[in-house]
């Protein structure tokens, strides 16, 4: 895991955009969660709107954090798994509540989205929240057309439901090329095609995304993992 630096730490305080952006880069839940308390400490009794947003990000950081590790658990380890659920919910829970009281713009409606998304937990079989999710996401995209990390959330349902709630590889794939088209180094869209391509079997393509992403970022933790992953096995052991 790789934590913030003490320079760093001192250059930025914890509720600082900064720090939850380099937090979100190195997907150190500590200093995610170090966000989140600060900022809450900061926001309560205020309104003001440059820290509700930073609460809204680190909150949503700490949700999308425990939710990999969410994902990573077996079902057998079924109370990790719901002691994490509680975690995502309630930074999910905080981060909704606090955008309720921001003006609305297109990168909060995504936000809201992405939120909402990290609630579903069931191969997006959650209509309840699949369907506000998705309207978010539309409601971002009506705001700003160019919106690619709204184009992403809405790609999701696509690429992580199972058949029989809307699965559909080629949709998934068609979204995140227009997403990388406005922002061709989106790590979380060559993160999710690389995903879709794996899934479709083309491993080739999916490689290359990976290695994309940990360009874009050599932190991307998730990147390294699927491409340890899918190495051939005679190059498993090797440096990529």
């Amino acid at each position: 895991m790789v934590f913030l630096t003490p320079s760093l730490v001192l250059a930025a305080g914890p509720c600082s955009l900064e720090f939850i952006t380099t937090a979100e880069r190195t997907y150190d839940p500590q200093a995610a969660r170090s966000a989140l308390d600060a900022c809450t400490l900061e926001a309560s009794g205020t309104s003001d709107e440059a820290l509700g947003e930073n609460l809204t990000r680190a909150a949503l950081l700490v949700a999308e954090l425990d939710r990999i590790d969410f994902e990573e658990l077996d079902p057998s380890q079924g109370k990790q798994r719901r002691e994490l659920g509680r975690s995502i919910d309630a930074a999910a829970d905080l981060g909704l509540e606090t955008l309720d009281s921001l003006p609305e713009s297109s990168c909060r409606q995504r936000m809201r989205a992405d939120l909402l998304g990290t609630k579903i937990r069931s191969d997006f079989r959650a209509k309840k929240y699949v369907d506000v999710m998705k309207a978010a996401a539309t409601r971002a995209l009506e705001l700003d057309p160019g919106n690619a990390r709204a184009i992403v959330t809405l790609a999701k349902p696509y690429l992580f439901a199972d058949d029989r709630h809307g699965r559909d590889l080629e949709e998934a794939v068609r979204m995140l090329d227009e997403a990388l088209e406005v922002d061709p180094t989106l790590e979380s869209a060559l993160l999710l095609r690389a995903l879709a391509f794996e899934a479709q079997g083309n491993t080739e393509a999916c490689r290359n995304d990976l290695k994309a992403a940990l360009a874009a970022n050599p932190n991307c933790r998730p990147a390294n993992d699927r491409l340890l992953a899918t190495a051939p096995p005679e190059a498993s052991s090797q440096p990529d």
